[in-house]
């Protein structure tokens, strides 16, 4: 296939309160970049995660192959997605630079050892979680701008220890507490929302695409942002723009968890021993913060569409809008993270496709998708094979389309455990239904159409033990379809008593 004349922007934000913000009442984040995408863009109503854990989820950004062979399956695991011996994998980066392209990579990395820059992507990223606020380049980008140094004030974390007058500069979003701000925490800048990192990652994205309207060259950009993870750090023009008692309860706020697997509970349990926090109202305030993050990461990301605007670059660019997971937050009885969970909380994604005379008047799709389809989407845009090898589908006959009647029945995802919880899970969706499996311990099923916040385990309803057959076998198909033979997969078909066994 020849190199088309289309260039990509892809947007990634991080750990977002997208079923949240879909599927809630009461006041919401303003996500002004993603509706102006929206409006003339294809939105995917059913996009989910493959994994939802930083790490792997970035491994299938940027391969689109499940973790299981990727080999990134947790969040710390720092092998080399492109060793030379590692197999047949490559980034997407590699088939893009061979035909031509110029790629750049401008955020948070965190995907295994090394950086963007090993990939060979222009740009700016730092190696492991990274925190943009001690680099050299976030301090010239201070003085270009002539932006104050920014300041933090950490209003809640679960110790009860609250900091004042932090310089971000030097403490930084490390989890650690001993090296960063540490999660989980909330917390408002002192400073000019411009001092934040998703201003400053779209600044310099923006520097770079202003090259490339002047040079002509086709290209690819990555934009990765920090947020909005935690710790939810709010600056001057986004902070008490929620008002928290306004936020009604989360409908699965008050899930009693009888019927869920063992370890949900015990971890709801060890999230209140930590928080203190059984009452909703003690949640509203975080989630508020939470909320205007969300919103302040997204506003920055606009600077970029801004960008392609002034320059003429929007004319053939096209821009995909996503996540790499969601975010558990005040859930299902007051949860923080994500934990090992497979909920639709953490589950749920944004994913918006703006492509120029194609999605002019806005589409929607309620297929099946993930994220890891965008790898091989990206490829067939620019005109590339897809490789066979790859899981994810491209979802350019979607885009064109809306519905394909080849398209994919069932979308597998997978989690290999984290924090407190080691036990592998895998996920189905079909149809209206999602099936969750997990080692060592009971499964769920769901009717995600009548229960959407899966208050309701099905497992055990004899009206639906055919529909769980169903199921769980098309589980194993899609497990042995993927080459989901890991020691532990092996483990999960025969305690489950699926009925064809691996070979």
């Amino acid at each position: 296939m020849a190199k088309t004349n289309f260039n990509i922007v892809w947007m990634v934000q991080d750990h977002v309160l997208w079923k949240h913000y879909k599927e809630t009442i009461g006041p919401k984040p303003k996500l002004q970049t993603y509706k102006r995408l929206s409006s003339e863009g294809m939105e995917f109503n059913r996009a989910h995660t493959i994994i939802p854990l930083c790490t792997p989820a970035r491994g299938s950004l940027l391969t689109g192959v499940y973790p299981h062979k990727h080999g990134l399956i947790n969040n710390n695991k720092h092998i080399d997605l492109i060793s030379e011996d590692s197999s047949e994998i490559s980034v997407f980066s590699k088939y893009l630079l061979d035909a031509g392209y110029r790629t750049a990579y401008f955020g948070k990395w965190h995907a295994g050892a090394g950086t963007a820059e090993d990939c060979g992507f222009e740009g700016y990223s730092l190696p492991g979680y990274g925190n943009p606020y001690n680099t050299k380049e976030y301090e010239a980008y201070l003085e270009k701008h002539q932006l104050p140094k920014p300041f933090v004030d950490i209003e809640w974390r679960p110790s009860g220890e609250l900091l004042k007058n932090i310089d971000l500069m030097e403490r930084g979003l490390e989890p650690d507490p001993a090296i960063g701000i540490g999660h989980p925490s909330t917390g408002v800048i002192k400073a000019p929302a411009q001092t934040t990192e998703s201003y400053f990652l779209s600044h310099m994205a923006s520097d770079w695409l202003e090259e490339r309207a002047k040079d002509k060259e086709s290209f690819a950009l990555r934009i990765d942002t920090w947020g909005p993870h935690q710790p939810y750090l709010v600056a001057n023009e986004f902070r008490e723009t929620i008002e928290p008692k306004q936020i009604p309860e989360y409908p699965n706020f008050s899930n009693d968890f009888s019927d869920r697997p063992a370890y949900h509970k015990r971890d709801r349990d060890e999230w209140r021993r930590k928080t203190g926090f059984t009452a909703w109202e003690e949640w509203q305030p975080i989630v508020a913060r939470a909320y205007e993050h969300f919103s302040q990461t997204d506003a920055g990301l606009e600077l970029v569409l801004d960008t392609l605007e002034r320059t003429g670059l929007d004319k053939n660019t096209i821009v995909i809008y996503t996540a790499d997971h969601g975010d558990i937050l005040a859930s299902n009885g007051g949860l923080f993270d994500k934990d090992s969970m497979l909920t639709e909380e953490t589950m749920s994604i944004p994913l918006v496709i703006n492509w120029p005379g194609v999605t002019n008047s806005g589409k929607l799709s309620d297929e099946l998708v993930s994220n890891m389809d965008i790898v091989p989407t990206i490829l067939e845009l620019a005109g590339l094979q897809v490789p066979n090898y790859m899981d994810g589908k491209s979802l350019v006959d979607l885009v064109r389309r809306t519905k394909n009647d080849e398209w994919r029945a069932d979308l597998m995802a997978e989690h290999f455990g984290h924090m407190n919880y080691e036990g592998i899970q895998r996920v189905l969706y079909w149809g209206n239904y999602k099936y969750v499996a997990h080692l060592h311990d009971s499964d769920e099923l769901y009717d995600l159409n009548e229960d959407p916040f899966e208050l309701i385990n099905l497992i055990g309803d004899p009206s639906k033990k055919t529909i769980l057959e169903k199921i769980k076998n098309r589980l194993f198909d899609r497990m042995a379809e993927y080459e989901d033979q890991l020691e532990d997969s092996k483990a999960l078909i025969k305690e489950k008593q699926y009925k064809r066994p691996l070979n």
